[in-house]
């Protein structure tokens, strides 16, 4: 089962342009008809730790797939059929 890590959807401004929206992501995952358990990461020093370095990220089983921007459903699946 895939891991996917949404990291940054702790901002206090509450912007769309910082955050991944989970259910964007568990929305994606029904469509594609995959199976992933979906972690929301808010800690900073994790996302830094982790080699993230502009937030909203993506990753997905320990690889960065998206840093930087929000992200649609579509663009989503695209990260995620790519394996």
């Amino acid at each position: 089962m895939k891991k996917i890590e949404v990291f940054g959807t702790g901002c206090l401004l509450g912007c769309s342009s910082c955050k991944i929206p989970i259910k964007g992501v568990r929305r994606a995952l029904a469509e594609l008809g995959l199976e992933a358990r979906v972690v929301k990461v808010d800690d900073i020093g994790e996302a830094q730790a982790r080699g993230v370095k502009r937030l909203p990220a993506l990753v997905v089983d320990g690889r960065i797939r998206s840093e930087g921007r929000g992200l649609t459903v579509e663009e989503i699946k695209a990260l995620l059929q790519k394996g």
